[in-house]
């Protein structure tokens, strides 16, 4: 690619990046991540397809209020771009933006073969976002080049406090009798067409757009896979599992693959963020790669559309906890936990807590109860909870404190 070419790509890319500039758009839970941005450190924002990554980005640097240049390279005119055309890359940028540009956000940069050196190079004298929707863009020669000099933060479909924001529901405590039914009703809508911000925009047809995307683009495309149909049909099989414990060895059987190419396709699927797998606590890691997991998935507006008639209530409640506790833990230090008589949906080793997800609306069965006090007595957890779909209050049992939260208020805290 010559420079001319590439500066017209980068032109109509800018013009592009100011009328979203001039746009208002829905604040974002995130945090201050901004104070990653410090040479020569790079941010990098990580999620699914579609979930608003470069759009946070542009939020990100409009806020700091500095001169910045933009290149998404999901560009079909960059498509098969290669080492030797990112220095024309480069040097348009500059032509287009000007020598003193101090932050470069790159979208999907990941699809351009080599560049890791090339973002490696620059950010010894700019501060740099880059965008991906893979989990293994870091896993390569700049995570070995730049080992503690990268910061990762992953990016879910609008939360549901996020979501209200963009109905202009006020989510602000403490909420009157009217608001908390109308943030209920909201609940229930939420539930159905989940948070991607297009399906919101356009409609929920636009999340069967979304799936396909994330599967052809992100999986089948990145790992050669050429059993399309068995492949559809194994991630289809992930998403009606949602919320429960899955053994890829029994699904490898009933799709007719072998083991090895149902671990690839979830590899891809997990890596796409389209599916979070959650590994059963043990005592020892060993142990934990040999437990079946449970699988959760990124939205709920996916579970609507590709489960359908297999919706559960009392799953996709579980599945909302999941993705709240993913983001807050950014992934890490999760477990659910099973021992001979009791299961416990999530530990939250992090924080030191057990999590209970229950569909009622009248009484909390007793065993949910006693699988807190049989797990809380294995691990010691500080806090116990369950959450309801609309009971709140506190029991005591055995000397213990159990938290009972309704699932609208606890996905707001």
């Amino acid at each position: 690619m010559n420079v001319e070419e590439a500066k017209r790509i980068v032109a109509d890319q800018k013009e592009l990046v100011e009328e979203k500039l001039s746009m208002n758009y829905i604040k974002r839970e995130v945090g201050d991540v901004s104070r990653f941005l410090v040479i020569p450190n790079v941010l990098a924002i990580l999620g699914v397809r579609r979930s608003g990554k470069s759009t946070l980005s542009l939020m990100l640097m409009k806020e700091l209020n500095v001169k910045f240049a933009y290149l998404n390279f999901d560009d079909e005119s960059l498509y098969g771009l290669t080492t030797k055309d990112l220095k024309s890359i480069e040097q348009a940028i500059y032509e287009v933006y000007g020598n003193d540009v101090n932050y470069l956000v790159f979208d999907e940069i990941h699809n351009v073969k080599g560049w890791e050196l090339f973002v490696s190079r620059l950010r010894e004298t700019k501060r740099i976002v880059i965008t991906g929707s893979n989990s293994r863009m870091l896993s390569g020669e700049l995570a070995t080049s730049l080992t503690g000099r990268h910061s990762d933060f992953i990016l879910f479909p609008f939360y549901f406090r996020e979501y209200l924001r963009f109905k202009k529901v006020s989510e602000e405590v403490p909420m009157s009798t009217r608001r908390i039914a109308e943030v209920k009703v909201e609940l229930e809508k939420y539930m159905e067409v989940g948070g991607f911000p297009e399906a919101l925009i356009i409609g929920k047809d636009q999340i069967d757009v979304i799936y396909n995307d994330i599967l052809f683009k992100d999986v089948v495309f990145r790992y050669k896979i050429r059993e399309l149909e068995k492949f559809k049909d194994f991630s289809k099989s992930l998403i009606l599992y949602y919320s429960t414990e899955v053994s890829l060895s029994k699904l490898a059987k009933v799709i007719g693959v072998d083991r090895k190419t149902i671990d690839l396709w979830s590899f891809g699927l997990e890596n796409a963020y389209l599916i979070y797998f959650l590994p059963r606590y043990g005592e020892k890691p060993r142990e934990r790669l040999t437990f079946n997991k449970k699988v959760y998935v990124v939205d709920p507006g996916l579970i609507s559309r590709v489960a359908m008639r297999a919706k559960d209530k009392g799953r996709v409640m579980e599945n909302l906890v999941a993705l709240k506790l993913f983001r807050d833990n950014q992934l890490k230090g999760l477990y659910y936990v099973k021992g001979k008589d009791f299961e416990i949906d999530f530990y939250d080793e992090v924080n030191s807590r057990l999590l209970q997800v229950t569909y009622t609306s009248d009484k909390i069965e007793e065993r949910e109860i006693r699988s807190l006090l049989k797990a809380e007595e294995m691990l010691r957890a500080k806090e116990l909870i369950v959450i309801t779909y609309d009971i709140e209050g506190e029991e005591e049992r055995e000397g213990k404190q159990i938290k009972l939260i309704p699932l609208y208020k606890f996905l707001l805290t």
